[in-house]
């Protein structure tokens, strides 16, 4: 089950994708035809989806949550079992996905050509531009720099 369609309904994911574009309550809510109240509690079912996601994520990878931006979609984590920060991600286009921020090695891997794919989709739904040059960096790095928006400052790649 993914993100997409096992924990938002359709009228959900777009007040989400509003929200996202840091629209008021009472904007989405005339951009849907819909109250602001209905937004709000909209919101409030939203957030709980998202968080339970999280939780489920982390639990079944055994990650420490560090912190969780339910507006973006983005928890900070921790692998404990690795030593190494973790991002998981929700998204419309990818669903959920969870990025162990190391430095790999993708050109062993059989699927770096869809780990970039993915990220490039991810950074395209988000609105964040890349250079051609870093479109080509490892899938690991380019996690890294898809997600250094969202992360504190205390993240790094691992070892």
């Amino acid at each position: 089950m993914t993100f997409a369609v096992g924990y938002l309904t359709d009228r959900e994911s777009s007040i989400w994708d509003l929200r996202r574009k840091m629209l008021s309550q009472a904007e989405i809510g005339r951009r849907l035809s819909i109250t602001r109240q209905a937004v709000n509690k909209s919101l409030g079912i939203i957030d709980s989806k998202m968080e339970q996601a999280f939780q489920e994520a982390a639990e079944a990878n055994k990650l420490e949550i560090r912190r969780i931006n339910l507006v973006e979609g983005i928890m900070e984590a921790h692998s404990p079992a690795y030593r190494i920060p973790v991002v998981v991600s929700l998204s419309r286009v990818n669903g959920l996905r969870i990025w162990h921020l190391y430095e790999g090695r993708c050109g062993e891997c059989g699927l770096e050509r869809s780990c970039r794919r993915i990220l490039l989709a991810e950074a395209e739904e988000r609105g964040i531009r890349l250079t051609s040059d870093a479109k080509r960096i490892p899938p690991t790095l380019l996690a890294l720099r898809v997600f250094s928006k969202y992360m504190g400052e205390d993240i790094s790649v691992g070892g």
